[in-house]
């Protein structure tokens, strides 16, 4: 029996994925959007957002496959319960996050950014340099990548904390989890790296109040979502030096604006949402692995849990 796909995406990662899956397996009808057939053939969408009135277009769709790691843009409380949601466990992600990472902790940490800005007045002034194991790096979100990211750090011989919703264990790493043990974490971090879901409860959560119970002199790089982040409240804390660098690779508004003060910032480096692409090989054979066990009636991997909303 026949599984038909539909890929809403680029044409140069369609023509990729559709060989892929056509020499993987050749039971699998692929199409690409918006040229299909028949739409009520269609089981399975691999997205990044959803085409506009899905639910009516595709009345068979039994899964929704996206293709980044986080599942948010898809507005999950307006999918139907019987459609799953599984979010891209892409080994690409996770190695790009956790390189870009590692490089701005070590930026931060070897005053990089302060080495740039003295650049501009010619100023020759050496900094005084920490040792690795005395630099705290706070992990927000110990879910598959921030575990990932957790272990780079640690190898590049940092001390690591981490803070998840639930309890968890990591070796080496100092594990806090809830809402009454974030004080603490935020505390005994002088590098804060943002990787927790988007959610209501994480909407704004790097706010004036979170932010200030770091350590005077922290800083943050945010690779979670830009709705996280309240920007006028960053840029106070940078403003008074309470805090001394941000990181910060995705934004509410994207591409964001170019009158927007965080261009500007000497203290702030701004990349436009590239710290972890998903890379179509290893992504697609995922994908294949993925359907494949849909075709064999296997649980899915990455499958999205609605009440936590990743």
């Amino acid at each position: 029996m026949t599984t038909h796909v539909l890929f809403r995406g680029p044409q140069s990662r369609n023509d990729n994925w559709r060989t892929l899956f056509a020499d993987a397996l050749p039971g699998v009808t692929w199409y690409h959007w918006p040229n299909i057939e028949d739409k009520s053939a269609i089981e399975l969408m691999i997205v990044w957002k959803l085409p506009r009135d899905y639910q009516q277009d595709y009345p068979n769709l039994k899964v929704i496959f996206s293709v980044g790691a986080g599942v948010d843009q898809l507005d999950l409380a307006s999918v139907p319960e019987h459609i799953q949601v599984v979010r891209m466990l892409d080994p690409g992600i996770v190695k790009g996050m956790s390189e870009f990472i590692a490089m701005h902790v070590l930026n931060i940490h070897r005053d990089t950014f302060s080495y740039i800005n003295a650049n501009k007045t010619c100023t020759w002034q050496p900094i005084p340099t920490m040792e690795n194991k005395q630099r705290r790096i706070g992990v927000f979100g110990l879910g598959h990548l921030g575990q990932a990211a957790a272990k780079t750090v640690l190898e590049l011989g940092f001390s690591v904390n981490g803070w998840s919703r639930s309890p968890k264990k990591m070796e080496q790493v100092n594990c806090f989890s809830g809402e009454a043990e974030l004080p603490t974490f935020l505390a005994q971090t002088d590098i804060l790296v943002c990787l927790v879901p988007l959610t209501p409860d994480t909407r704004g959560i790097l706010n004036i109040h979170t932010l200030s119970q770091l350590p005077k002199g922290a800083s943050i790089i945010n690779v979670g979502r830009g709705e996280q982040l309240v920007p006028d409240d960053l840029l106070t804390l940078l403003n008074q030096q309470y805090l001394a660098y941000a990181v910060l690779d995705v934004f509410d508004i994207e591409p964001l604006p170019e009158t927007h003060p965080l261009w500007q910032h000497s203290n702030v480096v701004v990349t436009p949402h590239i710290a972890a692409i998903t890379q179509d090989n290893s992504a697609g054979q995922v994908l294949v692995n993925n359907v494949q066990r849909y075709i064999d009636r296997q649980p899915l991997a990455g499958l999205v849990d609605r009440k936590l909303g990743y």
